[in-house]
This record gives C-alpha cells, sequence and structure tokens, in this order.
C-alpha cells in the first residue's frame, strides 16, 4: 500500500513538473553548485558555509510540498498524506545532493593542487545528516501547515519566508558574525567535536518531523470524512 501510494505520487510529481520548473532547479545548480563557490574559493569549505548550504533543500522541498498537499486529495488519505510530503522531500534530498557534489568539483577545479579537498569527513557526512533531517523538518511542517490554511499559495508563502529567514541568518553569521563568536562556535565545530552538536540536532528535528506527519496524515484522514475549518 505504501510503496504503491508513493509509486503513484512519484509519476504524478514528476510528470507535472514545468519546463520553466525544471530550469529553475537547474539554474540553482548553476548559481549554488557552480557560481557561488568559484566565487568563495576555498573559503567555501568553511564549516559555517556548509552549514548555510545544509540549509538550501528546505527551500526546494517546502513550496513542492505546500503545492502537492493543498493541490489535491488522495485515496487512501494518510498513506497519499505521507507520499505527497515524501516525494518532494526525497527529489530536494537529492537536489542538494547534486549542488553539494557540483559545489565541491567547482572549487577543486579551480583550485587544484594535484590532490582532492574536501571538508573532514566528520563534517561533511554531519553536514548531510543534518541536511536531511532539517528537509524533513521543512517538509513535514509545510505539510502540516498546508493543510491548516486557505490555499497552497498561502502555504507557499509561509514555508518560503521562515526557511529563506534560516538560510539568510546562517549566511549573515558565517559573512558578519564577530571573530569572538565566530570562535566559540567554531571550536565546537571542528571534526572532533561536531557529532555532538549536530546529530542530537539532528535527531531532534527528525523527531518533530515525525510528529508533524503524523499530525498531518491523521488531519487528512478526518478531512476525508468531512471538511474541517481552514485558518
Amino acid at each position: 500500500m505504501w510503496s504503491k501510494a508513493l509509486e503513484r505520487e512519484f509519476h504524478r510529481f514528476l510528470g507535472g513538473m514545468s519546463v520553466m520548473s525544471w530550469i529553475g532547479h537547474f539554474l540553482a545548480v548553476g548559481v549554488f553548485g557552480v557560481a557561488v563557490p568559484l566565487r568563495q574559493g576555498l573559503d567555501f569549505l568553511d564549516v559555517m558555509f556548509l552549514l548555510a548550504y545544509a540549509c538550501l533543500p528546505c527551500l526546494f522541498a517546502a513550496p513542492l510540498v505546500a503545492e502537492s498537499v493543498a493541490g489535491r486529495k488522495t485515496q487512501p488519505p494518510a498513506e497519499g498524506y505521507i507520499a505527497q510530503v515524501a516525494t518532494p522531500f526525497l527529489f530536494a534530498t537529492f537536489w542538494s545532493i547534486l549542488i553539494l557534489s557540483s559545489a565541491l568539483a567547482s572549487v577543486n577545479a579551480a583550485n587544484w593542487y594535484g590532490k582532492l579537498v574536501l571538508p573532514p569527513k566528520a563534517i561533511l557526512w554531519n553536514i548531510i545528516v543534518l541536511s536531511v533531517a532539517a528537509t524533513a523538518f521543512a517538509s513535514a511542517v509545510t505539510g502540516w501547515l498546508a493543510l491548516n490554511v486557505a490555499s497552497a499559495a498561502t502555504a507557499k508563502s509561509h514555508a518560503r519566508r521562515l526557511f529563506l529567514l534560516v538560510l539568510l541568518a546562517v549566511l549573515m553569521y558565517a559573512r558578519m558574525a564577530p571573530l569572538a563568536w565566530k570562535r566559540i562556535i567554531e571550536s565546537r565545530l571542528t571534526a572532533e567535536g561536531i557529532s555532538w552538536v549536530l546529530l542530537p540536532l539532528s535527531a531532534a528535528l527528525l523527531g518533530v518531523a515525525a510528529l508533524f506527519l503524523r499530525a498531518g496524515a491523521s488531519r487528512r484522514t478526518e478531512e476525508a470524512a468531512g471538511p474541517l475549518l481552514k485558518l
């Protein structure tokens, strides 16, 4: 049942992607996967900059989830709803990995000294885990929000503002925070200590995402029995 719902939703999701939407996503790869890393150079490998990139898939997933959930109902309601949230989540996760891979390739291509330059493995894997957890959180929250507002447009606008503010806050901190503050934070975001910070944060985000996903599935099931009040 779950696999069939996910398969149906995946085909519907890909079939509903417009040419302009694909262009926008590939443009994001060009900007965040090539242009920004080339401009930043080796500074791109700074842990705070990588944390900003961990937030990127939230911006991809949120509007896609809002459009999918608010645009139509599914049968069976709970399984269909979870598939509506999971499909954009998987798409955004794949796209974020593509952007990160392109960014690392661009940095190495522009700064090649005969050896591949990457962040420490512990930092890279923690960034990926946090990105997946943050995307799951963004998808689940947006899905629940789309069930509780009047339209997909309202859900998309609220979700975009929220996660864009998070992304901008991380980027502005990376560029403008006082050096003393950076040292305090970065002392905890080393290869030796980053897991103690990001793994609990990722686990918390996944836990909250599971609660929102369950709440959304329950509401969609109740909705199938009759109309509910929208905010």
